[in-house]
């Protein structure tokens, strides 16, 4: 029996996943999207294969059914804007897997779907672009982490066999917390410098980075996350080598779009607060972050001109 799939939001996270799903060739698959294209194309830097599939794409909810699985995975941001989308597609027996940044996915979609929706919490560690609509370039492993619970496993299967492998953990909440550690210093860092090696070569901007990592840990310990002591140091030295390509804030921020930082960096703010932690430097970096919203988007052109 074929297991009926939506994917809300085909970007570089969006468009691989249903890439794999589409390559076991047994789901019914649909992509959600603003814009319409026929072919899906993965290419893998790593292994220097494409591979191209046939897709079915709506443009209007209208269209769309309920289905088995929806996977949304729109910026965390953009989630209230993929409201009808859920709608259309979250039936009372389908289960959502919310494949997005930060550590509230199911306060996120809560809003919007059916109460009693079972929900699958996402930790993405997929380094892809999308470079057209339709066109995803990887560049290295492809994993998926989710909750060790029966939904879990659920989920896990539907990439069985493909080239997405997808991890169960059972201290699923400190997995998040480690993926936050990693962008809320490398994503607020290199969007506000516009540099992608401002940790590794700007004076000063590795002390400044670990401090971050480090008040997002202390706020995540109160939430109940274990980290290793040397954490800050691993991440520190990672967006110091020269290979490093930066955090999708950073190309957010280039390509004039809103910035994901609520869910990156106001919500070490709102916990801080919850536990009666300072936490000065998520404080100031909020606002700075803030300031590229779409009232004031940033123009690359004008920018590169000096106007």
């Amino acid at each position: 029996m074929k297991v009926r799939i939506a994917l809300i939001g085909p970007g570089a996270i969006g468009g691989a996943a249903a890439g794999a799903l589409l390559a076991r060739g047994d789901h019914d698959v649909t992509i959600c999207a603003n814009q319409s294209f026929e072919t899906l194309t993965l290419m893998r830097v790593d292994t220097k294969e494409a591979q191209s599939f046939p897709v079915r794409v709506f443009t209007s909810p209208k269209d769309a059914q309920p289905a088995d699985w929806v996977l949304l995975a729109v910026k965390s941001h953009q989630t209230p804007s993929a409201a009808d989308w859920l709608k259309a597609t979250v039936g009372p027996n389908a289960k959502l897997a919310v494949l997005q940044n930060g550590i509230e996915h199911r306060e996120r979609v809560a809003p919007f779907i059916p109460a009693g929706t079972a929900v699958v919490p996402v930790v993405v560690q997929l380094p892809a672009e999308r470079t057209a609509p339709g066109v995803i370039t990887l560049y290295g492993r492809s994993n998926l982490i989710v909750p060790d619970d029966a939904v879990g496993h659920e989920f896990a299967e539907l990439f069985a066999g493909s080239f997405m492998t997808v991890t169960l953990s059972d201290n699923f909440a400190t997995q998040q917390w480690e993926k936050l550690c990693m962008n809320i210093a490398s994503g607020a860092i290199s969007a506000l410098t516009l540099r992608t090696d401002a940790i590794a070569n700007v004076p000063g901007m590795k002390e400044l980075t670990k401090k971050i990592i480090e008040e997002c840990m202390t706020v995540g310990r109160a939430e109940g996350a274990r980290f290793a002591p040397d954490l800050a140091d691993q991440l520190v030295a990672f967006f110091s080598r020269p290979t490093y390509r930066g955090n999708s804030m950073y190309y957010d921020r280039r390509d004039g779009k809103q910035l994901e930082y609520d869910a990156r960096n106001a919500v070490i703010c709102r916990l801080g607060r919850k536990h009666n932690i300072p936490t000065p430097l998520s404080d100031a970096l909020v606002p700075l972050l803030r300031a590229f919203g779409p009232a004031g988007q940033f123009s690359p052109s004008s920018f590169r001109h000096g106007s």
